[in-house]
């Protein structure tokens, strides 16, 4: 593809629903200033029910629940769960009841899972709140309340909602400081990605080129990055580019996975946090190198500056945003928002519009 075709594609790219990066700092500062304050009195409004909060959501909602669920871990007592949609269903939680808050995300609030979900929490007598990307959904009109955030940041924008929701639930307990510190945090994020994401779309093209013959990757992360590698193998590689992703958290690999290297050599893509497990991530490198395989993309939450490492994926996730979006166009897929079974009623049941 010429320079000349490729930089109209990318400048389209930029108005592209999925491509929720190009617009990020913008959408999360409007997202502060409109629904910060509500998201927190939530939280308040929850503080007596002393029940579990479960998490629910599929996709890339599922990976920003996983990813929000490692910080409210460390900032609350109270039990979280995350599950995806289905499995709160067929589990059947005991502890899914009149004492417990059911939180779901699903951005076109039509998510046959989800609207499902939220139906079982409420027959069992749970509280239901959707995050949502659109008003006038299922899942907003059947649940209890609604977040309606009116942008395409499906990853970011229910994270930082239920730190802020967290923030509320922890007020007068003795995670009130550490709450204020992280809402402080979150009021950062939109600057942080204007500084540093200059920078990352000027080494994407090169990157992409770097994995264009490349048909299947190996995505690792650990800690609060291993959420967000898992999004970026199942639902970003396979869904955005079209070819085979595999996730494995760091540790993890060192248990069975690393083994293949003695036959194989993969192409890897690494996520790097500045939390404790970031050396077990760099050990996983220098393995996969000193076995001939390729490490071709590190990204490095080190690069972000004073950061809380626990926020590190919501700016990051922006940064890979701009690798799919060249890697995508130079395998002439230059429709980022069209799919080919998703949402054309071919995976999904009962008149449900997604997927």
């Amino acid at each position: 593809m010429e320079n000349e075709e490729l930089s109209k594609y990318v400048a389209r790219a930029r108005d592209s629903l999925y491509f929720s990066g190009a617009r990020i700092d913008t959408d999360l500062t409007r997202f502060l200033a409109v629904h910060a304050d509500a998201c927190e009195e939530l939280g308040r409004q929850c503080r007596s029910a002393p029940g579990p909060l479960f998490l629910v959501g599929s996709g890339g909602s599922y990976a920003a629940l996983q990813t929000a669920k490692y910080i409210l871990d460390g900032l609350l007592s109270t039990s979280t769960q995350v599950l995806t949609s289905y499995e709160l269903i067929w589990r059947q939680p005991r502890s899914l009841g009149r004492d417990a808050v059911v939180l779901l995300a699903s951005y076109s609030g039509e998510t046959e899972d989800t609207v499902a979900a939220a139906r079982y929490a409420r027959a069992s007598g749970a509280r239901t709140i959707a995050i949502v990307g659109l008003g006038d959904t299922t899942l907003a009109r059947e649940s209890d309340t609604a977040i309606v955030y009116g942008s395409s940041a499906i990853y970011e924008i229910p994270i930082v909602a239920l730190v802020l929701f967290a923030a509320g639930l922890a007020e007068g307990t003795s995670a009130a400081e550490a709450a204020l510190a992280l809402r402080k945090d979150l009021h950062e994020l939109p600057d942080v990605l204007r500084r540093t994401l200059p920078r990352e779309e000027a080494l994407a093209e090169q990157r992409a080129r770097s994995l264009l013959r490349v048909q299947h990757v190996f995505v690792l992360g650990a800690g609060p990055m291993s959420p967000l590698a898992y999004k970026l193998a199942m639902s970003v590689f396979m869904e955005n580019i079209r070819i085979s992703a595999t996730f494995c958290d760091s540790a993890e690999w060192r248990h069975g996975p690393a083994e293949a290297l003695e036959r194989l050599r993969g192409t890897f893509i690494v996520l790097l946090g500045t939390d404790p497990s970031r050396e077990i991530s760099e050990r996983a490198i220098d393995f996969c190198r000193s076995q001939g395989s390729e490490v071709s993309v590190v990204y490095d939450a080190a690069a972000f500056g004073k950061l809380n490492p626990l926020l590190a994926p919501v700016v990051m996730n922006s940064h890979t945003q701009w690798l799919i979006v060249y890697s995508a166009i130079l395998r002439g897929i230059v429709d980022l928002d069209a799919r080919v079974f998703m949402g054309h009623h071919v995976l999904a049941a009962g008149g449900a519009r997604w997927p």
